[in-house]
């Protein structure tokens, strides 16, 4: 029998669910809002808390809005599109203030404004689930559904930069008149500036006439078709045989990044834009200051840094990326910068030695970086450090080392909304050497 529980939202989570406590247990509830009073459906019943869903609300919050999207609940692709858009930054800025005083005990001296852009079709990169399902018409392509892993069938993606959100009804039918659209797990797509491009992962070799078919898509929707055989390393043009490279531009600086459909980016244009602007705004640059910047990814950054210091030193592990890097460092014709090739992750970053830094940027995977953290504050002690983070977790954890422990004090800290409708968490703190 399901269990139905009338009950009133008192928080947020770290992940946007609500939180409610009843029945001696703590409840993280999809789809409430702290204020609420909700009847939620239990999903998951364990000793210590439990999970549902909302049924019924019956106190409402003047912060819900009704969803713009009719797949919104099922699709996995979204989480927070009944929270009004301003009132979902209020939500993870306290999620990540709250995670740092919680793990940490660090408050910083101010809070910055959130930075973000559009809350609609800014999504430039995605991965598409592909599933043949003849019961419920043939070939679905979309976001996972929330919570299992069956393929939404979505005709249309609000958050998807438009021009892939419009693709979707045509690409279902491409897929279906494959030889065998059940070996098609896939699809990644990437829109730059320029043009978009779409790999196809395929289990099996495809036939000429597949081929053919993917061709014509790719020159009637002006795409660029890839194929993916395996791991990454086997990505290949299909059509053009030598296609352009992607690439998006900086409005207010012309800076051009150039990067490959499997690239790590940003996926939002706008806000990553206004990242970048913040990010050399708490550099608080001078014509003589050195900068390393620590997981340069395509040089996303390191470019425009370039423009405002003496030298830069782009530092990334991929050694893809790299390569795109350096050829963007040439293609933008930038003297003072340069980028290398470093595991920081690895343990000989102990007696790694770049140079003479004045200031770090820090922009790492959702893992963080204490190994990088311990290196700076045992060897180069810079006087200002920014850090770029996707996890306030891990956030928390390293900052509690560069503050706590090693004299650093955090100056300022705010929110990064690159993924609007969704609970992940971006921010961008500055630090200083006291």
């Amino acid at each position: 029998m399901v269990k139905v529980i009338e009950a009133e939202i008192l928080s947020s989570s770290s992940d946007c669910r609500g939180i409610a406590r009843q029945d001696g247990k703590v409840w993280f509830v999809d789809f409430a809002l702290p204020t609420e009073v909700v009847r939620f459906r239990v999903i998951k019943n364990k000793n210590s808390h439990g999970f549902g869903v909302v049924e019924e609300v019956l106190k409402r919050s003047p912060s819900r809005t009704e969803p713009h999207c009719e797949y919104f609940g099922i699709c996995g692709g979204c989480a927070l599109q009944h929270i009004e858009a301003s009132y979902q930054n209020v939500i993870k800025q306290q999620v990540l203030l709250d995670q740092l005083e919680r793990d940490s005990g660090i408050v910083p001296q101010q809070v910055l404004p959130p930075l973000g852009g559009s809350p609609w079709g800014y999504r430039r990169k995605a991965r598409l689930g592909v599933r043949l399902v003849p019961k419920k018409g043939g070939v679905l392509v979309g976001f996972r559904e929330k919570n299992k892993n069956y393929v939404t069938n979505l005709d249309r993606c609000l958050t998807l930069d438009q021009r892939i959100s419009h693709l979707l009804p045509s690409l279902k039918r491409l897929i279906t008149q494959l030889s065998r659209p059940d070996r098609i797990p896939q699809v990644e797509v990437a829109a730059g500036d320029n043009q978009i491009a779409l790999v196809f992962r395929h289990l099996e070799a495809l036939s000429g006439n597949d081929c053919t078919l993917l061709e014509e898509f790719a020159r009637s929707h002006d795409a660029c078709v890839y194929l993916q055989s395996g791991g990454v390393g086997t990505v290949k043009p299909l059509y053009p045989e030598e296609p352009p490279m992607l690439e998006y531009r900086f409005s207010k600086n012309g800076i051009r990044v150039q990067f490959s459909p499997t690239d790590f980016i940003q996926v939002n244009s706008s806000t990553n834009e206004l990242m970048v602007q913040r990010a050399v705004e708490l550099l608080e640059l001078k014509p003589a200051d050195n900068v390393l910047d620590l997981f340069c990814g395509v040089g996303n950054l390191t470019l425009t840094l370039a423009s405002e210091a003496s030298s830069v030193l782009g530092v990334e592990g991929d050694p893809g990326l790299v390569q795109r890097a350096r050829s963007n460092v040439r293609l933008n014709k930038i003297g003072n910068a340069k980028v290398e090739h470093f595991d920081l992750y690895s343990d000989s970053i102990e007696t790694w030695d770049p140079g003479p830094f004045n200031k770090v940027l820090i922009d790492p995977p959702r893992s963080g970086a204490l190994n990088v953290c311990k290196w700076l504050v045992g060897s180069l002690k810079p006087e200002r450090v920014i850090y770029i983070s996707c996890n306030p977790a891990t956030l928390a954890r390293d900052l509690n080392l560069l503050v706590n422990e090693h004299g650093y004090i955090l100056k300022r800290i705010g929110l990064i909304d690159m993924f609007p409708q969704t609970p992940h968490i971006e921010s961008i703190a500055e630090l200083e050497l006291s």
